[in-house]
């Protein structure tokens, strides 16, 4: 096992100072948008998370830019002042005398902040992981990761305290200004450790229009003039993983469809609106799986090249004639990806758990009594915002626990699959816990913010399961050549998954309701359980990195 990369410390610390500029910012842009906007609950729950979105679909940005420009260092650099233009743009929307000119600031600060945190997003992850230069090494890759992830929460934890406390004295400007300094040290940071750094030069010269068409139609033209290692890689990486991607825009394009009818289902039948949307969300997901179905085995009736047409000969025909049409090379790396597609696909639903946690249960904290303290002579209220604090105060505790002390100990239960399965489960049963407290909440008791530490150490546990071992998952499971890439598409499941509460908080209206928590939490339980069904069986578990 080789040591820690002493110059991960370059890279951990800008993590840590990045996180803290965007949680702080992320702490109060709620509040911000309700109480100085005037925006609904469920306004400012769309924006949120659409803004989420939006994050999470541009490190496809970063990472094409990283993988055949500039490399990782030199983007995460550049994309980092964009960032840091960003919070400054927000910090001058309090300054603007009428309310749409305020809201025209908050929303060009928060797509300058989606440009510069989206695109750097993918490069950080793989940048640290590119330090260990050994990739077989397991336990250093899994320490690495853990401690990338341990800086994450620092970060956070100081951001929810701080920034709320600063709102509190000096108002949102300063606020929304002091994470905009961070940012500045994050990019400092990174620049200092510049001649230290285990650089990856970019490796995707290739990677075009025309390469991909070429590689999706299997045509050897392509490994003569791009090399077969080139091929391969891009086929079954980008390929497979982009078969499931481009559903994507199908869902929301049928969005409104889905809407009229279930509209029109609730004034016939008698069903409520909750009721109809929710059938026609069944119905899109329906829809999808006959499109893919009917795809793949047209790909197997055709004998179609390729990652799509192996993976079609795998489903529907005989395991005789697929092993006489493609190689052992090729089919081996179509079941890898289909393993890799079936991950991302799954961990959606924890995603959009996740990533509401810090709307739904701020708002549910906000109707709970907050502690006051006094701090130098000033008193400092510990409410919702600043309850936030406490998931990575308890990750920074968890992590080094979790990794050092309990996954050598427990065998199979430590594989990555595994570990995952059982986090989204354990977010299911937190929101769970949510939904109870908001059934008291509602009976008209008077309920400590302190009631919520209970269903953040479930989802703690559940992130430490989920998050840290998907980011180590996602960088293994990609080739040599595509690390960014891969992690990109990564985190477009949490676009998917923020454009589902989108969705879903357009049919249930309250964010904050006893039967949203309910909802949430009865679709991560089910999904984590299939999940575990899936890949627990021998054959999936053969193929985990």
């Amino acid at each position: 096992m080789s040591a820690f990369p002493p110059q991960g410390k370059y890279i951990i610390g800008n993590e840590a100072c990045e996180r803290f500029s965007f949680y702080g910012m992320r702490s109060i842009l709620t509040l911000y948008m309700t109480s100085m906007l005037a925006m609904s609950h469920q306004e400012a729950v769309e924006v949120g998370h659409i803004f989420l979105a939006i994050i999470y679909v541009l490190p496809l940005l970063g990472a094409w830019i990283a993988d055949k420009f500039l490399g990782r260092y030199r983007t995460i650099l550049y994309i980092s002042l964009v960032y840091c233009l960003g919070n400054f743009i927000l910090a001058t929307a309090d300054f603007a005398a009428d309310l749409e000119t305020r809201k025209l600031i908050l929303f060009a600060g928060l797509l300058t902040i989606a440009v510069g945190t989206g695109g750097i997003k993918p490069c950080v992850s793989a940048f640290i992981g590119d330090q260990v230069q050994d990739h077989t090494d397991s336990k250093t890759m899994t320490r690495v990761y853990a401690a990338f992830y341990w800086s994450i929460n620092l970060g956070s934890f100081f951001a929810f305290l701080v920034i709320p406390w600063i709102r509190q004295s000096m108002g949102y400007s300063w606020a929304f200004a002091v994470p905009g300094i961070f940012m500045l040290v994050a990019t400092l940071l990174l620049w200092c450790g510049r001649k230290t750094y285990y650089h990856r030069q970019p490796t995707q010269p290739h990677f075009l229009p025309s390469l991909l068409c070429r590689v999706f139609r299997g045509a050897k033209a392509a490994c003569d003039k791009y090399g077969a290692e080139t091929v391969k890689q891009t086929s079954n990486t980008v390929i497979g993983i982009a078969a499931f991607v481009v559903l994507a825009p199908i869902v929301f394009l049928l969005g409104h469809w889905v809407n009229q009818g279930a509209q029109q289902l609730a004034a016939l039948s008698g069903l409520g609106d909750t009721a109809a949307g929710l059938c026609g969300l069944a119905g899109i997901i329906l829809y999808i799986i006959a499109m893919v179905t009917a795809g793949l085995r047209l790909a197997a009736a055709t004998s179609m090249r390729g990652f799509i047409g192996v993976s079609g000969s795998l489903l529907f025909n005989p395991r005789e004639l697929t092993e006489s049409r493609y190689t052992a090379e090729e089919i081996g790396g179509a079941r890898n990806m289909v393993r890799v597609l079936l991950v991302f696909l799954m961990i959606i639903p924890f995603w959009s758990l996740y990533d509401q946690t810090t709307t739904s249960w701020v708002l549910q904290g906000a109707r709970m009594q907050a502690i006051t303290f006094n701090i130098f002579g000033q008193a400092f209220a510990f409410g919702a915002e600043e309850m936030q604090s406490f998931n990575p105060l308890l990750v920074m505790i968890l992590v080094p626990t979790v990794t050092l002390l309990v996954y050598p100990y427990i065998g199979k239960w430590s594989r990555p699959l595994h570990r995952m399965g059982t986090g989204i489960v354990l977010a299911g049963l937190a929101y769970g816990v949510v939904a109870w407290l908001q059934v008291r909440i509602d009976s008209g008791e008077q309920l400590s913010i302190l009631w919520q530490c209970l269903p953040y150490i479930v989802l703690t546990v559940s992130e430490i399961l989920v998050s840290t071992t998907g980011l180590e998952y996602a960088y293994t499971a990609a080739g040599q050549n595509m690390k960014s890439i891969v992690l990109s598409f990564w985190y477009l499941t949490s676009t998917i998954g923020n454009f589902l509460i989108v969705y879903l908080t357009s049919i249930v209206g309250d964010p904050a309701s006893t039967s949203t928590f309910i909802l949430y939490g009865s679709m991560a339980v089910v999904i984590g359980i299939i999940f575990m069904l899936v890949t627990f069986r021998k054959s999936f578990s053969a193929g985990q990195q």
